[in-house]
């Protein structure tokens, strides 16, 4: 494994396209004074919401052009940043995006308590006299439904100037965890010592040498521990911002509010943790299995991540992963594999990893261009599984943003993760179409391992922050001990009856980003269950891939649970959840019997 590169070694056609957003840096600063100049003079709109129609169209016209203009700034600095985190100019930049975005909300906290001011009977007389107003419709709904958690215009101003306060604990983390700590070296499989990084990690843990897994495993989390009290006073403090949050907005608590963002009962979330642990025999069955194809007398939490069955090719180079997920996304149709073709060429995607650049992969971009996508990739298949995944997520954005007006182009994180997941499912269905042997071995230990990860794992990460913020906010300090404690004991519930849960297990939790976006890892397990749906329902009739398509281009114009329903697929009574347990029994129970033979 080589060293990793510095950003300038990277080749021009692996590295993404930001001049798409903006062709300079030059260009990017009259577009942030820009969205300074408007949003100041967007105050000229305060009372007067209530005056007529076409002032308050006017008003959440141009609200809606400030936002999409900041949203272009923000993802331009932002992902410039992400390129390379030791770099202080994009570090500087992103810093003032999140100034700016505190300002444009404080210059337009007025306008949601003065349209419910205005009352719910006047909105919709306006809508009957300006046709083109009933565009806000489902917006108005939307806020009209949320009316007693929306503040006077005063202390909506306040709230809104405090944002940059309530996001500095996600900071730190994110400067701590991609720049500043060093994992460093362990002994690779080839006997030599190698840098251990965060992209590295999960190849190390996939290594077929236990000891290189172990060293990689107790190496990543000397590091946690030996900073396990500035991890946890990072996750505390963004425990603390969320609950002051909730509190100030009149939400019981921070799930309560969370949920509410995107209408979804609290009955989905406790019966997706609920089904979830009745479905933990079927984890443990794999796991013994995965024990016993591996031949150790103690699975270890190390032990995990490494193919039950090896995989039968090399390295893949990226041009052949693109190949691949095009190939496997053939059932969504010509027009979708035509706009994923060109996303690949023309260069969507940051290919591979370099000095300080974040670790992982996302999708973002502004809505009026093209999705983004950033990658670390390493050449194995786990890494094609990630772009397709990443691509799933680019798709969504791209239709949802040339189909929906600007006020309904950000889809409701609940649905974030149907259509990465639906891409996923849909490579593998595509991979084990003809495989057979070793092969088909392989990919079932794939299939169990993603929904280990993504349906389990990411349910035990809900059921952990569920009760750090039930701790905290019933007078529970959150110090590293109690974190430690608490995650200690949900990792031992999923993994406890097969695996030895060591001590350095329980410092994982901080070293996951995704808990300082709280209450949005539970998605991933409710968003694999619809995707499994979907795919089937894709893959049975050619018909249901246009409903669909038509979902992918809806973004948040209705509720998420309507808009699942409408592609075929109904969260609120658990069936598809507990579908994905009944998978998990017979993917092992066929690769019992193929492994048996």
């Amino acid at each position: 494994m080589s060293e990793p590169k510095n950003r300038e070694e990277i080749e021009e056609k692996y590295k993404w396209k930001l001049s798409d957003i903006f062709p300079s840096d030059e260009a990017f600063e009259s577009a942030f004074e820009n969205v300074r100049k408007t949003a100041a003079e967007f105050a000229s709109f305060e009372g007067k919401l209530a005056s007529g129609a076409v002032t308050l169209k006017k008003a959440l016209d141009e609200l809606c052009e400030i936002n999409e203009n900041l949203l272009s700034v923000a993802a331009y600095a932002c992902m410039h940043r992400d390129e390379d985190n030791e770099v202080s100019k994009y570090r500087a930049m992103a810093d003032r995006v999140g100034d700016l975005e505190s300002e444009v909300m404080e210059a337009s906290s007025f306008l949601e308590p003065e349209i419910i001011s205005a009352g719910k009977e006047t909105v919709e007389k306006y809508m009957e006299e300006c046709e083109e107003l009933s565009e806000y419709r489902q917006f108005f709904h939307n806020l009209f439904r949320e009316a007693e958690h929306i503040l006077d215009e005063k202390s909506e101003k306040l709230l809104a100037a405090t944002m940059p306060m309530g996001g500095a604990s996600h900071d730190v983390f994110s400067a701590m965890n991609n720049a500043d700590i060093r994992f460093g070296k362990i002994k690779g499989e080839n006997g030599e010592e190698e840098e251990l990084t965060h992209s590295r990690y999960g190849i190390f843990l996939e290594s077929g040498n236990r000891e290189v897994r172990k060293a990689a495993y107790e190496a990543m989390y000397a590091q946690y521990k030996g900073f396990k009290n500035t991890f946890a006073a990072m996750y505390a403090g963004s425990v603390k911002s969320d609950l002051f949050y909730a509190k100030t907005k009149k939400f019981p608590s921070t799930l309560l509010m969370k949920l509410s963002g995107s209408f979804i009962p609290e009955s989905v979330y406790a019966k997706l943790v609920e089904d979830v642990n009745e479905g933990i025999d079927e984890l443990s069955g794999y796991l013994e299995l995965r024990k016993k194809i591996l031949g150790v007398s103690g699975l270890c939490m190390y032990d995990l991540y490494v193919p039950i069955v090896p995989e039968d090719e090399g390295d893949i180079p990226y041009e052949e992963a693109c190949a691949m997920v095009l190939k496997a996304v053939a059932p969504l149709g010509e027009a979708y594999v035509n706009d994923m073709r060109r996303a690949f060429s023309e260069r969507w995607v940051d290919v591979f990893e370099n000095r300080g650049k974040t670790s992982g992969a996302y999708s973002w971009g502004d809505n009026r261009n093209h999705p983004f996508v950033l990658m670390n990739y390493q050449g194995k298949i786990e890494d094609v599984f990630t772009l397709a995944h990443e691509m799933g997520h680019a798709m969504h954005s791209y239709y949802t943003n040339k189909t929906q007006p600007s006020v309904y182009r950000d889809y409701k994180i609940f649905v974030a993760e149907v259509a990465s997941t639906v891409n996923e499912n849909l490579l593998l269905e595509y991979l084990l179409r003809d495989a057979k042997g070793t092969r088909r071995a392989y990919l079932l230990g794939r299939k169990l391992e993603a929904i280990r990860t993504t349906f389990y794992r990411q349910t035990m990460f809900a059921e952990f922050e569920k009760k750090a913020h039930g701790a905290y906010s019933e007078g529970t300090p959150l110090t590293a001990e109690t974190l430690c404690d608490m995650y200690g004991k949900v990792n031992k519930k999923y993994y406890g009856k097969v695996c030895e849960c060591d001590e350095n297990i329980s410092y994982e939790w901080a070293r996951i980003p995704h808990f300082y976006t709280s209450f949005y890892v539970y998605q991933y397990a409710t968003g694999f269950a619809a995707a499994t749906r979907i795919k089937e329902l894709v893959l049975s009739d050619g018909k249901n891939a246009d409903a669909y398509m038509e979902f992918l281009k809806s973004g948040s114009s209705d509720y998420p649970l309507n808009l699942l329903k409408s592609a075929g697929v109904d969260l609120e009574d658990g069936t598809a959840v507990r579908s994905v347990v009944n998978d998990m029994k017979t993917a092992t129970d066929e690769l019992k019997l193929l492994l048996d033979k």
